[in-house]
């Protein structure tokens, strides 16, 4: 790096001249300039972004805070009864809870409202009348805020007698399915923002990658049908990201696989 930026000086001196002396910068200039720029081109890449080939669709995968991304809806995952009052405060579902709605009883109001009309059974979980939805039940909120125009709340899990998820990866993938083929049919063409769901509260037993390998296959199978959306982020939680030390080589490697071969 210094080198290059020392041969760049001395070949400028060639062309610059101050009472026929050559112009160069001081030594200690040439040094800061060679930090800066060898910090600079060593940074984390934490955004990936893949075109797919022949379509006017993109991938992403980013590390952040998936409220703070912007510019699209986001996907919150949720289970069979869509009840929150369990969660602690980093799940996704009581986030959106939390930092859009004033308090927990305004936020059920307009889940029970967005949900009024989607199918259900009443049934008895630990001795209280609760509604049950079916997997893959979906409905959009629309949310006041100039970052993010909307989420999609989905049921990606069934609950057991305790009110636990039960992993089923299967019904994990018929939530996701299910989910495209609502906002194909009833939500906006918008970009799509989507957290790593599925290791969390779903307490599936599968990597990330393989989560994310779900949520890309099963988007690209659905915009096949019906192109409801141009862009898909897939954001991956700094925490986790820290934590689990992924490898965001390879998940580049993999979507760029994904759009030369579609699969």
């Amino acid at each position: 790096m210094f080198s290059v930026i020392w041969t760049f000086i001395e070949f400028a001196g060639f062309f610059f001249e101050r009472d026929g002396s050559p112009v160069k910068p001081p030594v200690w200039a040439a040094l800061l300039i060679g930090i800066a720029l060898a910090l600079w081109m060593s940074r984390p890449r934490l955004t990936r972004t893949v075109k797919l080939q022949d379509k006017d669709i993109t991938l992403q995968i980013t590390v952040h805070d998936v409220f703070r991304v912007g510019g699209g809806a986001v996907i919150v995952p949720s289970n069979v009864l869509f009840k929150h009052d369990h969660l602690d405060e980093g799940a996704v579902q009581a986030q959106l809870r939390n930092q859009f709605y004033e308090n927990p009883a305004a936020f059920e109001r307009v889940l029970e409202d967005a949900l009024k009309h989607e199918p259900s059974e009443m049934i008895t979980l630990q001795g209280n009348q609760v509604r049950k939805y079916p997997i893959g039940t979906a409905a959009r909120l629309e949310l006041n805020s100039a970052k993010v125009k909307g989420a999609y709340i989905v049921a990606t899990a069934e609950l057991n007698e305790y009110g636990r998820a039960i992993p089923n990866r299967e019904q994990f993938r018929t939530a996701l399915n299910s989910l495209w083929d609502y906002i194909g049919k009833r939500g906006r063409k918008e970009h799509l923002i989507i957290p790593v769901i599925g290791s969390g509260r779903n307490r599936l037993n599968v990597n990330r990658y393989e989560l994310i390998h779900d949520i890309v296959n099963t988007f690209m199978l659905a915009v096949e049908c019906c192109k409801f959306s141009e862009k898909l982020t897939i954001v991956i939680h700094p925490d986790a990201f820290m934590r689990n030390r992924y490898d965001l080589e390879e998940m580049e490697e993999y979507l760029r696989y994904v759009s030369k071969f579609e699969v």
